[in-house]
């Protein structure tokens, strides 16, 4: 049976081109409602919202024949600050989108639905596959919503990111040795593909830096043990951190 090819939320960025923000502030909790993990703008990321989607990391890790991480253990950590990430971007994208000029429709959301429905049997055979993956169609709506939504913003964002000449012959001259070895093995064959990645990596700085400036500006609090930047230091970091 075929799995449902859309981008899961749990363990995934909101957008192709988004890195992983530097997300804001030290540290959390007095600020932070106790049913949340941060605020965003004063808005609550939710303790329901994270375990929502901590169930659905679960339940897609088990359908693949693998294991969550222990609790407590780096890599556990490294799953929690991954969804708070995302739950954090969403809020900061949900409240920019206005300012960006950007919006999803929920006619938009339900032709997606659609869209999804026929190509994998009917509306049974999704739920059947989305409750496999730990997922609702609810969920699946929402995960729509916000992905496209941050598309559109990730699109305004990065449109004025360019590609020179000269940048293009630098990363050649870098990276010729590799090209070589490829049919792409003349910069004029190479070219497209090297302005390409170079554009993608413009694009990727000019989304990152805007989510930082985004996310200064709305004011992101973590609560205590929530903090991606604590989750995922080195214990050696963590530990003289832990006073902060």
């Amino acid at each position: 049976m075929r799995r449902l090819t859309i981008a899961l939320v749990a363990v995934a960025t909101l957008v192709t081109v988004a890195a992983v923000g530097a997300f804001a502030t030290g540290c959390g909790g007095n600020s932070v409602p106790s049913d949340a993990v941060a605020t965003v703008g004063g808005v609550s990321v939710t303790k329901a919202d994270f375990q929502q989607l901590l169930t659905q990391a679960q339940a897609q890790m088990k359908a693949s024949g693998m294991t969550m991480p222990a609790k407590g253990s780096a890599t556990y950590g490294h799953y929690v600050a991954q969804i708070v990430e995302y739950l954090v971007q969403e809020k900061v994208v949900a409240q920019s989108a206005k300012q960006l000029g950007v919006s999803v429709t929920d006619k938009e959301v339900n032709d997606e639905i659609a869209r999804i429905e026929k190509s994998y049997g009917g509306e049974k055979k999704v739920l059947s596959l989305l409750k496999q993956q730990g997922m609702t169609m609810e969920l699946l709506k929402r995960s729509i919503r916000s992905q496209t939504l941050a598309q559109r913003a990730a699109s305004v964002v990065s449109k004025k990111a360019t590609v020179s000449d000269a940048q293009i012959q630098t990363y050649w001259k870098a990276h010729k040795a590799q090209y070589l070895k490829k049919k792409t093995n003349t910069l004029a064959k190479a070219k497209a593909t090297i302005k390409q990645t170079l554009l993608s990596a413009k694009q990727q700085q000019l989304w990152s830096a805007w989510l930082s400036g985004r996310e200064k500006a709305l004011g992101v609090a973590y609560a205590g043990g929530y903090d991606p930047a604590q989750l995922t230091a080195s214990p050696s970091a963590s530990a003289s951190s832990s006073g902060g």
